[in-house]
């Protein structure tokens, strides 16, 4: 299954958590991983406010994933999501890479349970 990963799943990967060991699962696989840019950002800042060593695993995701940029399709489409599922700005940008991509989202937030294609972890 090809997935896109929001940055509650990097971020749980990263934990070594019980949920971390369900996307370690999907990292360990030879399937297709797709990162949006804005994950990147999440998980910067969060290590940073934590005060956490961040490039080591930035690197890793930006490794072992598909880097997808936010373009102009993706954000036109994001600004229709946002305003039919009442997303957030950042969470539309991330579920409209997951569906211009044809993947799966996989992440940890339960406001997307209601949406398709999304595997939620818990």
């Amino acid at each position: 299954m090809t997935v896109t990963f929001d940055s509650s799943a990097w971020i749980e990967y990263f934990s070594g958590s019980d949920l971390g060991r369900i996307v370690k699962g999907y990292v360990d696989t030879a399937e297709t991983i797709y990162t949006p840019t804005i994950d990147l950002l999440e998980i910067k800042n969060k290590y940073q406010r934590e005060k956490k060593k961040w490039k080591s695993r930035i690197d890793f995701i930006c490794d072992r994933s598909s880097i997808v940029d936010i373009d102009t399709d993706i954000a036109l489409l994001a600004a229709d999501m946002k305003k039919d599922f009442g997303l957030y700005s950042i969470d539309a940008m991330i579920y409209a890479s997951a569906r211009m991509t044809k993947s799966k989202l996989l992440t940890k937030d339960k406001h997307f349970k209601e949406l398709k294609d999304v595997v939620i972890l818990e």
